[in-house]
């Protein structure tokens, strides 16, 4: 499941899908990175050029980022997320078709990965919780959290 989800931790299993064929994975080093942890590196990327911590030493000017401008405006990037939430269930409800679905889930799943960067979570953190969750109902799982 874990692979099909497109979670995949390994190069084998995304063979065919590499890097600069529209795929999900890119190789640094030894090291595989999923879509998502590309996109956590590059979010984390332009929060360090916001701070100033990459290219600030050189005088440049600093590239204009949405993704800094999210992790700087907490209510803004609240906001986003929610309307995302909202326009991924107007796909449903209002019947727009699986392109339309599939883009807005990747906007609620950008804008969700900003929050979690700005709350500090690593989207392994997530994995994990996800992980953890298999095998359990999703009813008993509700019932057992803390109030």
């Amino acid at each position: 499941w874990f692979e099909k989800a497109g979670f995949a931790s390994s190069v084998e299993a995304l063979a065919g899908e590499g890097e600069g064929e529209g795929g999900t994975v890119s190789v640094t080093g030894d090291t595989p990175l999923t879509t998502l942890e590309m996109l956590q590196k590059t979010i984390a990327d332009r929060e360090a050029e916001a701070r100033g911590e990459e290219d600030g030493s050189s005088g440049e000017k600093k590239k204009k980022s949405w993704t800094a401008k999210l992790l700087s405006d907490e209510a803004l990037l609240c906001a986003k997320v929610r309307e995302e939430a909202g326009e991924l269930c107007e796909t449903l409800e209002k019947g727009e078709g699986r392109e339309r679905c599939a883009s807005e889930a990747a906007d609620l799943i950008y804008h969700t990965m900003v929050l979690l960067r700005k709350q500090g979570v690593d989207s392994e953190e997530v994995m994990e919780v996800l992980r953890n969750r298999f095998g359990t109902s999703g009813i008993d799982e509700k019932a057992a959290r803390k109030k």
